[in-house]
């Protein structure tokens, strides 16, 4: 009799290899989550928000600061965020090494702003029309590339509170 080929299949037999990397993959996301915690608890709740936990091989710890001057204060608890790892299991973490990536700031934020949801225009603040006011009687004194801008910002402020009347 022939085999129907519609028959359902072993989830092992339709991934084959993808189960090995699918476990590794979860097992690697779980040890960051954990170093992640430990250098939470290393540097406070404050620093951790803008820092992250980049690497982990061969006794080297690799953070990731999301600017420099976060760098320059990490490299400064380089020994704290050391010994808070060994305390916390990791004897053969020997170095810890501290780099910059400005853009490690935006995968540290949440995304407040799900699929679906559209966001709010920004309203800001608005101009008054004394502020105006005032801008063109400065403009009057100013020298002529300031006095252009500073009119073009105060009949920008008077269109924004003619849409608003209307």
């Amino acid at each position: 009799m022939a085999k129907n080929r519609y028959d359902p299949k072993q989830l092992n037999e339709l991934m084959g290899k993808w189960s090995d990397k699918l476990s590794d993959y979860t097992h690697k996301s779980q040890t960051m989550a954990h170093l992640q915690h430990t250098l939470e608890a290393a540097i406070g709740p404050i620093l951790s928000k803008k820092a992250r936990v980049a690497n982990y091989r061969d006794g080297t710890l690799v953070i990731e600061a999301a600017s420099a001057t976060l760098a320059t204060r990490l490299n400064y608890l380089k020994m704290e965020v050391l010994s808070k790892f060994r305390q916390a299991g990791m004897i053969e973490c020997t170095q810890v090494k501290v780099v910059t990536n400005p853009e490690a700031q935006q995968r540290l934020t949440p995304r407040d702003n799900k699929q679906g949801q559209s966001k709010e225009p920004n309203t800001g603040r608005v101009m008054s029309e004394q502020t105006a006011a005032q801008l063109v009687e400065l403009a009057q004194n100013a020298p002529p590339s300031l006095q252009e801008k500073l009119l073009k910002l105060a009949t920008h402020a008077q269109k924004k509170g003619k849409k608003n009347d209307a």
